[in-house]
């Protein structure tokens, strides 16, 4: 497809390209102008075969993705990952080779315990690499000599400092759990669904958990639900209290935790206790 000289239409067919799924153009700009523009740029993709329209919204379309991937499900194990999750999630969902996590939460909720947490927790069994975006190496020294028993040179992870960009440096595999704390967002919070899709396409079997920030009250972090396309569990943290926002594998069938919350204390930024075990959400007045 040629798109010398088109400007507008090459910003449309990229913006196309990395959408994980049905998007609005009001996603990609709030000038109606511009919105204007692109919908006439989406219908010529639409023209060549690219893209579809939304048969009942306007101004929404998708990707056409016409590449198959054979799934060999007959020769495979429907195993569960061994993983430690914060908040005895571990007890209540399943996570497979491949799978994201998501965590989000607002400002000084907990997020980064919580990601610290799961490198002591899981690094004797997993191949741990964590990307976190705020800490330098002498304040990331000083949390982790926060943990009890537990010296500086027993700490097996990897760790980097990356604020973007995380799809261009994930070499993953079996067995490599990956730790993005956090994604940086400042401003078109659209595309957060698009980086966190390119984390997911080279886990290769790694498990990776995201965490994102998210305004206080909401469920979902920003860049809204495109945050929660391609996850397998998403947890919303506030401020004392954890809730599963949206789990797909559940450890008992009978059990649907989605919607659950507990309550939780962080002591010396990094001992997370649990007072209570998770259930739903009382009403108002009655907790």
């Amino acid at each position: 497809m040629n798109l010398r000289h088109d400007n507008d239409l090459v910003r449309a067919f990229d913006y196309l390209m990395d959408a994980p799924g049905w998007f609005n153009i009001r996603d990609m700009t709030a000038n109606q102008d511009y919105q204007k523009i692109y919908e006439r740029k989406f219908e010529t993709l639409v023209l060549t075969g690219h893209a579809q329209r939304h048969p009942t919204m306007r101004g929404r379309y998708r990707r056409i993705e016409n590449e198959l991937e054979v799934m060999d499900f007959k020769s495979v194990e429907a195993t569960p990952v061994n993983i430690w999750l914060p908040f005895d999630l571990d007890d209540l969902v399943e996570i497979y080779p491949g799978n994201m996590i998501i965590i989000a939460g607002g400002k000084s909720c907990g997020k980064t315990a919580v990601m610290l947490n799961l490198a002591y927790e899981n690094q004797s069994m997993w191949d741990v690499h964590y990307f976190n975006s705020e800490m330098g190496a002498q304040e990331m020294r000083k949390r982790l000599d926060l943990f009890p028993y537990m010296t500086i040179d027993q700490w097996k992870f990897t760790a980097y400092r990356r604020a973007e960009n995380f799809g261009d440096c994930i070499d993953g595999n079996e067995g490599k759990l990956i730790l993005i704390d956090f994604l940086e967002i400042h401003d078109e919070f659209y595309a957060v669904g698009r980086q966190i899709k390119a984390i997911h396409d080279n886990l290769n079997g790694a498990v990776a958990v995201v965490a994102i920030q998210k305004n206080p009250g909401s469920d979902v972090g920003l860049g809204g639900w495109r945050s929660a396309e391609v996850s397998r569990l998403y947890l919303s943290l506030d401020r004392g209290r954890a809730k599963i926002t949206d789990a797909k594998n559940f450890k008992d069938p009978e059990k649907n935790p989605n919607g659950w919350v507990r309550d939780f204390k962080i002591k010396h930024g990094c001992q997370i206790t649990c007072p209570h075990w998770w259930g739903r959400k009382k009403k108002e007045g009655k907790e």
